[in-house]
């Protein structure tokens, strides 16, 4: 088969859609002589799948033997299928199960409703959630030609609708050390935050303190962003922690302190808290501030949870426009809910030019290329990564800049 171009083309070049929003675009076969099919199918699919595998020995003696059992769970969002090719073509019918395409360049548009339930896109250690739209020409006698292309759905998490996101936090704790057979006196630490809810984009800031009345010193403190997704299955659920970003500062000798005052961690692009709409999936966010006492010894570790939203609190709006002597717009009606999350966005009621969101990979999410249900005769455009809404907020200078390391 002499294919030259074939390809699926999204209207929204960042592939990137809410749910419910219309998925629009065209496909794009261009061929270089006459060619029998037998049809073009496009099928629009999406889905989670959790797996992982365990090892145990099982068995007495020599007769001990490995056994492998794997945990596994699937969740089904989309599953719909259409023909591109119809009995009314151009091309010419040879009998009821395949026909002559000719020669040439053909476009076939196409558009489809996501479903306002599709939890968002996520690619992690056990599982995915993953959406695509995929087109195979198939052949009578011959193996089936197919395209692939991936697309991201955002489930909006309005943090305005969270009763606890617009809330201070904080948390503090105590541990008292030994030093061989005298009990010292406790470290202690405090974490604080002025409120729970972020999006991607936005600045936190930590305010917090450590107290060392224990007779060692602390080697260092930090602040960690930490992202825990669990995977479940029927039988079992397992838990991993990644480190998303962090944040250090210096020893503190005994009988000292130290202070977090309004140090700054820039949220990277992040999927939502919850994995809304998904049962086989969940993540949450917690900071963590960490002191680390010289010589044997537990961390002390004070955990506080956030919550990662797509639309921001009303009052960091308010905040962030009087900061920068801005008036607030005036609210306008959403836009169609075509073409894509960008422009979605543009045409909510704040104008992209106070805060303009932009969509990209999260550093926490891994790069797919292909999976089980592709075959060698599948094609893709490049590797893939799911992309999350950020927000382009300009903050005020806080009163300690500090450095952040992004986890890789």
């Amino acid at each position: 088969m002499k294919l030259n171009v074939f390809q699926i083309v999204l209207t929204n070049s960042d592939a990137v859609y809410f749910s419910g929003q219309v998925l629009q675009g065209h496909v794009i076969l261009e061929l270089t002589k006459n060619t029998k099919v037998s049809d073009i199918r496009m099928s629009f699919r999406g889905k989670a799948f959790v797996h992982w595998t365990e090892q145990a020995m099982r068995g007495p003696g020599e007769s001990r033997y490995k056994e492998i059992r794997h945990h596994s769970a699937t969740e089904e969002y989309i599953d719909v299928s259409k023909h591109l090719l119809s009995r009314g073509s151009t091309s010419s019918s040879t009998n009821n199960e395949s026909r002559i395409l000719e020669a040439g360049q053909y476009t076939y548009p196409f558009q489809f409703h996501i479903p306002p339930t599709s939890p968002s896109s996520f690619e992690g250690q056990y599982g995915f959630v993953r959406y695509w739209v995929k087109v195979a020409i198939e052949r009578p006698w011959k193996e089936d030609v197919s395209v692939k292309k991936l697309f991201s759905v955002v489930c909006p998490v309005d943090l305005n609708r969270e009763p606890s996101a617009d809330q201070p936090t904080h948390n503090e704790k105590e541990k008292k050390m030994c030093c061989l057979c005298c009990i010292s006196g406790p470290i202690s630490a405090s974490l604080r935050l002025n409120k729970k809810g972020y999006v991607p984009g936005e600045t936190v800031f930590i305010q917090g303190d450590v107290n060392n009345l224990s007779s060692r010193k602390i080697g260092s403190t930090s602040v960690e962003l930490l992202m825990t997704t669990t995977f479940h299955t029927p039988i079992k659920s397992r838990t991993v922690t990644h480190q998303v970003a962090k944040l250090h500062h210096g020893s503190i000798p005994s009988g000292g302190s130290d202070a977090w005052e309004g140090d700054r961690l820039v949220l990277p692009p992040l999927p939502p808290s919850y994995m809304i709409g998904c049962n086989v999936m969940d993540v949450r966010y917690t900071l963590e501030l960490r002191a680390y006492p010289v010589g044997p010894a537990f961390v002390l570790t004070v955990p506080v949870e956030i919550l990662i939203g797509t639309v921001p609190l009303n009052s960091t709006l308010e905040r962030y426009l009087s900061a920068h002597q801005m008036t607030p717009p005036t609210p306008r009606q959403h836009g169609s809910k075509r073409g894509g999350a960008s422009a979605l966005a543009e045409n909510q009621n704040r104008p992209p030019q106070y805060i303009p969101p932009t969509f990209s990979p999260s550093p926490m999410c891994h790069f797919h290329l292909h999976d089980d249900e592709d075959d060698q005769r599948t094609s893709m455009e490049g590797s893939y990564a799911p992309a999350y809404i950020t927000f382009n907020f300009e903050v005020l200078q806080p009163r300690r800049q500090q450095t952040v390391r992004f986890a890789t």
